[in-house]
């Protein structure tokens, strides 16, 4: 299990370690690096995946700083929710690879 970073964006060339966008932090069991396009039923957008937390499991964000925890020491903690890759059909599919984008800063 690990911690993953992603933006939602629809580009194919996103700057993942200069993105100005958004990221959002699930934690995943499934084999991802850096520059995997994601799509999810339960998002509008494409994911790509842009920062890999390979030796650490964060249970907790804090939603207004970005603050990772392993702990829960503030009501503005927000638990990590867990995202399931699979590559089929397969009913309960979180997310599925879409491709790999350009991740290169420019």
């Amino acid at each position: 299990m690990k911690t993953i970073f992603v933006v939602y964006t629809n580009s194919d060339n996103v700057d993942a370690k200069c993105t100005t966008l958004k990221k959002y932090v699930f934690n995943t069991q499934s084999k991802v690096k850096v520059g995997d396009k994601l799509i999810s039923p339960s998002y509008s957008t494409p994911m790509v995946v842009t920062d890999i937390l390979e030796d650490d499991l964060f249970t907790y964000y804090c939603k207004s700083t970005g603050e990772l925890s392993y702990v829960l020491t503030s009501t503005e903690f927000r638990t990590i929710k867990t995202l399931k890759i699979m590559t089929g059909d397969d009913p309960d599919v979180v997310a599925k690879k879409a491709g790999t984008v350009n991740t290169k800063c420019r």
